[in-house]
């Protein structure tokens, strides 16, 4: 009986060993086929002015020239909207940088989101590296709105989507699509407006043609109905605010970036 035991835990002890020894292997195997992060080859950044008029290109490649500030720079890394990025330094948004980078050579991926996947990891790797910058996610409870049916029903007719036809036209007290464009797409511009989470809760799935007109300036009251009172009387939808998780990313480290 003691062989036995003696055999029996041996036998267990070899195949615990064996066991850690796979997982050892498996880590190590993973460890060394886990791609690198995606950077820039080089990139320049440089102070400048702020120029409305400044080029702002991304190459199917990955090449970037753009004029910005280090706020929006973040906001294009990360994929958020404004009212995401919790920043406290005000150069953040004062301070413009003309930056140049180039991406290694390499083959085009065809697939767009694939593309601005890595688009996002070189421009969060140029952040680490120039800027210092870290920052971690978290749940915080904001002010949203949800975008419902007024009472009085909705007020456009829903048309035939043709994509090669699509335009879309934001001016100063003014949204406009033609070619067919989701209710969706309408929460998600006035989100950007409001810089507030707006969530389509109007069960609408259909293409629509849609034209909105505001006053930009609600303290002018001869300028125009509001956006809230516009979209009511133009579209037959209503605004609710109401307080809801939204997450968000905190910045605990960003520095001017590092020379050339």
């Amino acid at each position: 009986m003691l062989r036995q035991s003696l055999n029996r835990g041996r036998r267990y002890w070899f195949q615990g060993l064996a066991a850690a020894a796979v997982l050892s292997l498996c880590q190590t195997t993973h460890s060394q086929t886990e791609p690198a992060p995606l950077k820039f080859e080089v990139a320049s950044i440089k102070l400048s002015r702020s120029d409305p008029a400044a080029p702002f290109e991304i190459s199917p490649g990955g090449d970037l020239t753009l004029n910005t500030n280090v706020k929006m720079l973040v906001l294009m890394a990360y994929k958020l909207k404004e009212y995401q990025l919790v920043a406290d330094p005000k150069w953040l948004e004062s301070e413009y940088y003309q930056i140049n980078a180039k991406a290694s050579a390499g083959p085009t991926v065809p697939d767009m989101n694939a593309r601005a996947n890595q688009n996002s990891e070189r421009l969060k790797s140029l952040l680490a590296e120039r800027f210092q910058f870290a920052a971690h996610p978290e749940t915080r409870s904001l002010q949203e709105y949800d975008l419902v049916i007024a009472k009085g029903g909705f007020k456009l007719k829903e048309v035939e989507r043709h994509a090669d036809q699509f335009r879309l036209s934001t001016g100063k007290g003014k949204i406009a699509t033609r070619g067919g464009a989701k209710v969706a797409m309408l929460a998600n511009l006035l989100a950007g407006y409001l810089h507030y989470p707006v969530l389509d809760k109007t069960g609408l799935d259909g293409y629509y043609d849609i034209v909105l007109n505001y006053a930009p300036d609600d303290s002018q009251p001869d300028a125009g109905p509001s956006l809230f009172q516009a979209l009511q009387d133009q579209l037959g939808l209503k605004l609710e605010p109401k307080k809801g998780p939204v997450e968000v990313l905190v910045i605990d480290h960003v520095e001017r970036p590092s020379g050339n």
